[in-house]
C-alpha cells in the first residue's frame, strides 16, 4: 500500500498514466470508421481525464474558495472541461496532459538550480572533531563553543571559521571562492569554514560560532538573494496581472459576440475562446524571468561572486564609472622592493645590511626585504624607534634603517636625504656614513592590469581611483595600471562625498572595496562590490555583490554574467509575448489548432526554461574558471 501511495505521488504518475489510456483512445478514434467517436474511445478519455487532472480539478476549486480565479490551474481546467463538453475530447485530455508535462519540467529546472546551489553551498560539515580534556571528539559542528581546539587531518573540511595553532597544510578554498590553486597554510593563518584540507593535519582553534561562519553567511545571501527580485520580474508579476484578465474576458467575449450576431456558430466561437485560455495561461513568462536570474545568481557562485538579488543585476550591468579603493583592492596590502640605490657599496651589500638590522620586524616594509634576502644574519643588538625605524648592531657596527628623521636625529648628512621622497624609502647608514636608500612599493595585484583592461573592453567609460593613501603611491599605482582619475589622501567621509559627486553625473557607479571603511562608499554608490567580504561583516552588509577572494579578475566575470543574465531573462520576455501574441490573433481567425496553443503555453515555457538554465553553467571568458 505504501508501495502504491509512494507511486500515485509521483508527479510523472498522473502524465503516464494518462497517457496510457490517451493514446489508445486517440487511436481508436482516429482509425474507427463509425461516425462520431467510439464509446471505448470516449470512456478512455474520460480515464485519462480523471487520471491527469483530478489533482488540478481540486486546486482549481480551492482556488475560487481562496478568490484565485484566474491562476493558471482554473484556466486549464476551464479549457479542458469546456473542450470536452463541445465535443472537442482528444483536445481537452491532451491540453490538460501537456500541461502537467510543462509543470513537470518547471518543477524539475527549479529542482535542478536549487540542487546546484545546495551542492555548491554544502560546504559545511555537521560534526567536526573537538579536543576535550585531551582525547578527540566528534560533536555537532554547532555545538563547538568560541575558543575550543578542532583538529583537522587531510580531506576534512573546517567545519567553522578558525585559527590555526600548529601544522602545516596545503588547503583548498574553491568552494568560497571559485580560486581553484591550493594555497599553503600554517601557525596562525585563519581558514573559514568550507575549506578543504588537502594535506597534513592541523590543530585550530574556533574563533566564530558555527551561525557566525563564513560558509553560513554565504549560505545565507545566496538563499535571500531571490527575496530582492529584478525590474524584469517585477515586470512580469505586474504584467500578469492584468494581462490574464484582459485575455480572459477577450475569450468570454469571442465565445458568445459572434453567435449574438450570427457571425459564426456558438461551437466554433467557444472552442477559439478556449484556446484562448489556454495561450492565456502566464506561466511561461512567470517561471521563465525569475528561473534567468536564480541560474545567474547560482552559476555566479560557483564561481566566488555572490549577487544579493536579482536587482544587482541591472546596475552592475550598466554601471559606465568603477571607483576603487587601492589598498586591498587593487594592491594586495604588502610591499615588495622596488628599487635600490647603494652608494658606496654593491646593491647586494646594502639589501643585505638591511634585511639584518630587520631581523625580526613584523614592520610590513621591513618584511618585503626578506623577499629578496633570504636568510639575514641575526644582528648583535636591536633596538625599534617607533616611527623612525630601527638601530642594530651589526658585525661590530651601527647600522641605521628608516626614514630621513632616523638619520638626520643621527647627523647622518647626504644629497640623497634632501630630495622630495614619500613614505615608501627605507634610508640605510653605517657608522655615521650614508649607503643609500631602498625603495619599496605596494605589490600590485598581478591581474589587476589585465582586470582594468577588461573592464574598458567591456564599455566601462571611465575608472576612478579613491585611496586614502599618500599622493605619490596612488598615483604610481594608477599610472601602472591605467586608472583614469586618482583621488589620494582621502578619509571615509571624503571618499563618500567623491561618489557623490560621480553619481550625481547620472552614469552608473559602481564602488569596489573590500574593508570596514569602504562601507560607507560602498552603501552609496550604485552598485557596491565588496572583494574578498567573507571576513568584513560590513562590507557583506553595505555591499550588493561579494567577490568571495581578493581576485579582480573576477570583477569583468561578474559584469559579464549580469550581462548575459538580463540578455536572457530579455530573451524569454520577448519570445513568449511574441509566440502568445501570434497564437491568439491566430485562433481568434480560426486558422490554428488547440495543439499551437498548447505548444503557446507548454512548449514556450518549457524552451524558456532550458534557456535560463544554461546560466548556471555559464562561464566568462574573463576570471580563473575559463570554458
Amino acid at each position: 500500500m505504501k508501495k502504491l501511495r509512494k507511486l500515485i505521488k509521483n508527479p510523472l504518475f498522473p502524465i503516464i498514466a494518462g497517457l496510457l489510456f490517451f493514446v489508445p483512445a486517440f487511436i481508436i478514434d482516429h482509425v474507427s470508421a463509425a461516425e462520431g467517436t467510439p464509446t471505448v474511445s470516449l470512456i478512455f478519455y474520460f480515464i485519462a481525464l480523471v487520471i491527469s487532472g483530478g489533482e488540478v480539478f481540486v486546486d482549481a476549486v480551492r482556488g475560487i474558495f481562496h478568490k484565485k480565479f484566474l491562476d493558471e490551474k482554473f484556466l486549464m481546467s476551464i479549457a479542458s472541461i469546456g473542450a470536452v463538453c463541445i465535443g472537442e475530447y482528444e483536445e481537452g485530455v491532451a491540453v490538460m496532459i501537456f500541461y502537467l508535462v510543462g509543470e513537470y519540467f518547471q518543477k524539475r529546472a527549479v529542482e535542478h538550480s536549487r540542487s546546484s546551489i545546495r551542492s555548491l553551498m554544502d560546504i559545511r560539515p555537521d560534526e567536526a572533531t573537538v579536543l576535550r580534556d585531551g582525547k578527540e571528539e566528534r560533536v555537532d559542528a554547532d555545538d563547538v563553543e568560541v575558543g575550543e581546539t578542532l583538529v583537522l587531518r587531510a580531506g576534512e573540511r573546517v567545519p567553522l571559521d578558525a585559527r590555526i595553532t600548529s601544522g602545516t597544510a596545503d588547503v583548498d578554498t574553491s568552494a568560497l571562492t571559485g580560486e581553484s590553486i591550493p594555497r599553503s597554510v600554517g601557525p596562525d593563518d585563519t581558514l573559514d569554514s568550507g575549506t578543504v584540507v588537502l594535506n597534513g593535519t592541523l590543530t585550530l582553534l574556533a574563533i566564530r560560532p558555527a551561525e557566525d561562519s563564513a560558509a553560513a553567511r554565504i549560505l545565507d545571501l545566496v538563499e535571500n538573494a531571490g527575496d530582492r527580485k529584478s525590474k524584469e520580474e517585477n515586470f512580469i508579476t505586474k504584467f500578469a496581472k492584468y494581462y490574464t484578465p484582459f485575455v480572459v474576458a477577450c475569450a468570454v467575449l469571442l465565445a458568445f459576440i459572434p453567435p449574438i450576431f450570427g457571425w459564426m456558430p456558438i461551437i466554433d466561437s467557444v472552442h477559439r475562446a478556449l484556446l484562448f485560455l489556454v495561450v492565456s495561461c502566464p506561466c511561461a513568462l512567470v517561471i521563465s524571468v525569475p528561473m534567468a536570474f536564480f541560474g545567474g545568481i547560482g552559476g555566479a557562485a560557483s564561481q566566488g561572486i555572490l549577487y544579493k538579488g536579482g536587482n544587482t543585476f541591472s546596475p552592475l550591468a550598466h554601471a559606465e564609472t568603477f571607483a576603487m579603493d587601492k589598498t586591498g583592492t587593487l594592491t594586495d596590502g604588502t610591499f615588495k622592493v622596488r628599487a635600490a640605490y647603494p652608494v658606496g657599496v654593491s646593491e647586494e651589500e646594502l639589501l643585505t645590511l638591511a634585511a639584518t638590522a630587520e631581523f625580526g620586524s613584523h614592520h610590513p616594509m621591513a618584511l618585503c626585504l626578506f623577499d629578496v634576502v633570504k636568510n639575514p644574519a641575526h644582528p648583535e643588538a636591536q633596538e625599534e624607534i617607533a616611527g623612525k625605524g630601527v638601530r642594530a648592531k651589526v658585525d661590530g657596527t651601527t647600522v641605521l634603517v628608516g626614514n630621513k628623521k632616523l638619520l638626520a636625529e643621527a647627523g647622518v648628512t647626504h644629497a640623497d636625504l634632501d630630495l622630495p621622497v614619500g613614505a615608501g624609502v627605507l634610508f640605510v647608514a653605517r657608522d655615521g656614513e650614508y649607503l643609500g636608500r631602498i625603495e619599496v612599493a605596494d605589490r600590485i595585484k598581478p591581474e589587476a592590469k589585465e582586470a582594468i583592461a577588461a573592464l574598458r573592453n567591456l564599455g566601462v567609460k571611465k575608472t576612478v581611483m579613491l585611496s586614502g593613501d599618500r599622493k605619490e603611491n596612488a598615483e604610481r599605482v594608477g599610472h601602472e595600471l591605467g586608472i583614469d582619475e586618482v583621488n589620494a589622501e582621502l578619509l571615509p567621509n571624503q571618499k563618500y562625498e567623491h561618489l557623490e559627486a560621480l553619481t550625481a553625473t547620472g552614469r552608473g557607479v559602481a564602488y569596489v572595496g573590500d574593508g570596514i571603511n569602504d562601507a560607507p562608499s560602498l552603501a552609496r554608490a550604485d552598485i557596491g562590490i565588496a572583494m574578498g567580504g567573507i571576513g568584513s561583516d560590513s562590507a557583506i552588509e553595505a555591499a550588493d555583490v561579494v567577490i568571495m577572494s581578493d581576485a579582480l579578475d573576477r570583477l569583468p566575470a561578474a559584469i559579464a554574467i549580469a550581462r548575459k543574465t538580463l540578455l536572457i531573462s530579455k530573451e524569454n520576455i520577448v519570445f513568449a509575448l511574441t509566440v502568445k501574441a501570434a497564437i491568439l490573433v491566430l485562433g481568434a481567425l480560426g486558422l490554428v489548432s488547440m495543439w499551437w496553443a498548447v505548444f503557446a503555453d507548454v512548449g514556450v515555457a518549457i524552451i524558456a526554461i532550458f534557456n535560463s538554465i544554461r546560466m548556471l553553467h555559464y562561464h566568462p571568458k574573463y576570471g580563473k574558471k575559463e570554458q
